[in-house]
């Protein structure tokens, strides 16, 4: 609230900030990035006490690893417990006392005592840290019970969009963020996601060489925690990097005429930083052993073939994922994606392999059978020589030639072959979004599944490149000094000042003027294709910005976007996707009618079944009730809600739309979100044609860099004079 204070005379102008006294702290907060992280952080791990126990098992369990790995190294004489001795008698059963030496503390040599200092000094370091979160912690426990009137136990059955609006509703009365009166969801959003759009859009646009040569393997690509670690301490919270506090970038960045000793500086640091892994690489190597071991020693003895499972790996999470789109909601989607995924991959096994593995099947299951049934009648079977090796060793063998038969149920019913391949194609691209426009019709082949299972790797590929993180870490952190200058112009070129928000990634404002792509969007009125003056310089690589559009549009229904192109956008793809409902036979030629036929009749439903029923239904949709020149001028906010539905609520009814017999329900935004982003790339591909994008069939590395940094303002690589 501001008034002038009559205390003084008029002529002095003299402005007085008045306050809003409120319940907590929560009024004009300087950081509201942070603020938003951790009011999200708190619903994402479940509340006050989860976080407090977490932390506290965290200190403890480094604890642990560091005191169990001293006593494994120093305290266990491993010659009387392997009974290497000569003298050693075997039938003399050993206890805990004769194998442990009674002074293992005199052992420790003093390189590992300056091992268990530095880790001292990391666990120091990490309680102090556990302590700075939990007091801010336990004012956000009071923000969600006194302003948000949100109860720690019934967090669980509260979804996010609750929250939001809950944060929406206190904004008038606490005045959490000073420049407006009201705030809107793509206004948390961007506070939550300041640097993660970043992140998105750096990947996105091929920035980042997150790429690794492998003689005799070939290129595959890379994208470690403890890379993406080093990747955002550079680019975004050390002290020396590009940004000034959490929500503004320096103003060096923004000035042109210092963008060659900026990039030379930027050179420098990853320099350091890089120089700095490759010195710690031993220790962390060493603790990466530790921690993974201690994690997945069991599972691998209790499941062996939990090793043969698939995950998306880290690269995936970042090149799949939306602009504005929160980590519970990527982790959602992706889930969404997981069965069609695996179906799609093992789809690929080969016969020959599938007949050997189940060979291996029958030997390894008959000898581990036999012992299994020998241990039973007698125990003392387990203490001959090598049996329990034998059985651990046959298990993991078994598990391992399992995983390569595949799903049965691949060759049961249904269709096989190439069209299986296309039909799975289709359920993935549903989820996950941004797959390659040129898979369509190459999803059966055996280059595409090798691309994708970059992307869905198995869990044993998983975690070797996370054991594998300290050594390559250094040489993509050095490769990546090639790329300072056109970091360096990344910022200056896509970062905007938003009033009440700082500076964000102008992608992730969805601006389909700026930063779309005319071949991803729907064809205007008359026919025209749409237009705009940005270049590929500036266009978001896979349709990016229109999809990101569309999941936001979904996700948040009331969402009123504030750009006209925005909501012309939206209008002009629900009126496509009205155009696009199937009249004749082609219903299986795009992915829309594809997507739609497996989803409501299953795979086996023949096709005139199929349009008869399209035939026969009314479907209670109309196109926004706004004139279709309106959005040249300001038009209203009740226009703009209007519009922004752009998923498949807005054509179907939600009975029209019901699922296959015996397939999971979907949620309305998924369906939205999925019909959508498949009818997007039938327009792609229609308004393409042949001239897809060099990314879409080759990996976009391989693209030179002219083609890819094509702009009005030359971007080269820094050279040194």
């Amino acid at each position: 609230m501001i008034t002038l204070d009559h205390d003084h005379d008029d002529s002095t102008n003299v402005i007085i900030h008045k306050v809003p006294k409120t319940k907590g702290g929560w009024t004009h907060i300087e950081d509201l990035d942070s603020f938003f992280t951790r009011m999200y952080k708190y619903y994402v791990r479940g509340g006050f006490y989860p976080m407090i126990m977490s932390d506290l098992f965290y200190l403890l369990q480094f604890i642990f690893i560091v005191w169990f790995s001293t006593f494994l190294v120093h305290c266990v004489d491993y010659q009387k417990l392997f009974r290497n001795d000569a003298n050693a008698n075997r039938s003399e059963k050993l206890s805990l006392n004769d194998v442990i030496y009674p002074e293992c503390v005199t052992r420790i040599s003093w390189r590992w005592w300056c091992v268990v200092a530095l880790c001292a000094v990391i666990w120091t370091f990490r309680f102090f840290l556990s302590m700075y979160h939990l007091y801010y912690a336990y004012d956000t426990k009071l923000f969600y019970n006194s302003a948000l009137k949100i109860n720690e136990n019934d967090l669980a059955w509260i979804n996010w969009s609750t929250v939001q609006d809950r944060v929406r509703e206190a904004q008038p009365e606490h005045h959490m963020c000073v420049h407006k009166q009201e705030i809107n969801e793509l206004d948390i959003y961007h506070r939550i996601l300041r640097f993660n759009n970043y992140m998105v859009a750096m990947v996105n646009k091929n920035l980042l060489p997150l790429q690794i040569h492998v003689p005799c393997v070939g290129d595959f690509h890379y994208l470690s925690k403890g890379l993406k670690w080093n990747l955002e301490f550079l680019l975004f919270s050390s002290p020396w990097s590009p940004w000034e506090n959490c929500w503004q970038l320096r103003e060096c960045y923004k000035d042109h005429s210092k963008r060659m000793i900026l990039a030379r500086q930027l050179e420098k640091q990853i320099l350091i930083l890089a120089i700095f892994n490759l010195l710690l690489a031993p220790l962390i190597q060493g603790w990466q052993i530790l921690y993974f071991f201690f994690n997945y020693a069991e599972l691998i003895k209790r499941s062996p073939a939990s090793l043969g499972l698939r995950t998306w790996s880290l690269y995936a999470r970042v090149t799949l994922r939306h602009f504005n789109e929160l980590e519970h909601e990527l982790r959602d989607r992706l889930n969404r994606a997981h069965k069609p995924a695996t179906k799609y991959l093992a789809s690929f096994s080969s016969p020959i392999t599938t007949v050997i593995a189940k060979n291996i099947v029958f030997l390894s299951a008959s000898v581990l059978g036999v012992l299994v049934v020998l241990s039973v009648y007698d125990e003392d079977v387990l203490t001959v020589e090598h049996v329990l090796t034998i059985i651990t060793i046959l298990g993991c063998v078994l598990a391992g030639a399992r995983a390569l038969i595949g799903e049965e149920e691949r060759l049961g019913g249904g269709c096989t072959g190439p069209a299986r391949g296309e039909e799975l194609f289709v359920q993935v691209l549903g989820h996950v979004h941004y797959l390659p426009a040129a898979w369509r019709g190459r999803a059966h082949t055996k280059d595409v599944a090798a691309h994708f299972q970059q992307l869905f790797q198995f869990r044993a590929v998983y975690i070797l490149f996370e054991l594998l993180s300290p050594l390559l870490c250094p040489l993509v952190l050095f490769s990546l000094r090639s790329r300072a200058l056109d970091i360096v112009d990344f910022y200056r070129n896509f970062t905007v000042s938003v009033l009440g928000i700082g500076d964000v990634c102008s992608f992730a404002q969805l601006d389909i003027r700026r930063h779309g792509h005319p071949d991803w969007q729907a064809v205007a009125k008359y026919g025209d294709k749409p237009t705009g003056g940005n270049t590929q310089y500036n266009q978001g690589e896979g349709g990016k910005t229109e999809l990101s559009l569309v999941a936001f549009s979904c996700r948040h229904p009331t969402w009123q976007p504030t750009e006209p192109a925005q909501r012309q956008f939206l209008r002009s793809l629900r009126q496509s996707m009205h155009h696009a409902l199937p009249a004749t036979n082609t219903l299986n030629k795009t992915m829309l009618g594809s997507y739609i036929q497996q989803s409501i009749f299953g795979t086996n439903t023949p096709l005139p079944a199929v349009l008869s029923y399209y035939q026969q239904q009314k479907p209670p949709y109309r196109l926004p009730d706004m004139d279709e020149t309106s959005d040249e001028d300001e038009c209203p906010s009740g226009a703009a809600s209007r519009s922004g539905g752009a998923g498949l609520s807005g054509l179907f009814g939600p009975r029209d739309f019901a699922p296959a017999p015996g397939a999971p329900a979907t949620p309305d935004e998924a369906r939205d979100m999925s019909v959508s982003a498949l009818h997007l790339y039938d327009l792609h591909l229609s308004q393409a044609g042949q001239s897809v994008s060099a990314c879409c069939t080759n990996n976009c590395s391989e693209r030179n860099r002219s083609s890819r940094w094509a702009s009005g303002e030359e971007t080269p690589l820094l050279h040194r004079p």
